[in-house]
């Protein structure tokens, strides 16, 4: 899917097949039409000013389906990760939700 994003004065241009796919959502093997399924994939999109951009891909299989972009920050791109079970390098490590990790918990809610 291609599709621009603004962020106040800057555009990006984004294709969700050029684009690093940081996390896809399984896919149904089979297609029916009767059942709708639904996932979220997260990418990352860098320029050639070598700005980052995370952005959700909202997709769905069944009838009447439309694709969504939606732009996110990095704070929340990295807590949907988590929220998967998976670490990425590209965040900082100083933020407190980190070291709960490092200390052996899963969730922050859990305090």
């Amino acid at each position: 899917m291609k599709t621009i994003l603004y962020d106040g004065s800057r555009k990006a241009r984004i294709d969700t097949a050029s684009d690093e796919c940081l996390y896809a959502a399984p896919r149904p093997k089979k297609y029916s039409p009767a059942i709708q399924r639904q996932g979220k994939d997260l990418y990352l999109h860098t320029d050639a000013e070598k700005k980052m951009t995370y952005y959700l891909h909202l997709w769905s299989k069944g009838k009447e389906s439309q694709d969504k972009i939606i732009p996110v920050s990095p704070s929340t791109a990295e807590r949907f990760l988590r929220g998967k079970g998976l670490v990425c390098n590209l965040f900082p490590k100083s933020d407190p939700i980190a070291t709960l990790y490092r200390w052996g918990y899963g969730i922050a809610e859990e305090f």
